[in-house]
């Protein structure tokens, strides 16, 4: 079994994915230090059509090669924005 590249995943386009409707799902990341994990939420919300990831306090924003590396380019297809405090 052989891994398979990023062109043979059958994933939408950019436009595409933009398009698409949306999984009415907000995802809210709090002071996480690990660009791995950061990298890993955006793949995975990629794959389930989230509708936007909010990164707020110390996470760490796109583009950082660490998270580039985990998400598999899912940082240009999901909605996300940066917010120094998170809202309550």
């Amino acid at each position: 079994m052989r891994k398979l590249k990023n062109s043979e995943l059958d994933r939408l386009s950019v436009d595409d994915f933009k398009e698409a409707a949306k999984t009415p799902v907000i995802i809210v990341l709090d002071n996480i230090r690990s660009l791995n994990n950061i990298g890993s939420v955006f793949r995975t919300s990629d794959a389930f059509l989230v509708e936007k990831i909010y990164l707020c306090g110390i996470t760490a924003t796109p583009p950082h090669k660490d998270i580039h590396k985990t998400a598999l380019g899912s940082t240009d297809t999901v909605a996300w924005e940066y917010m120094k405090t998170r809202w309550v």
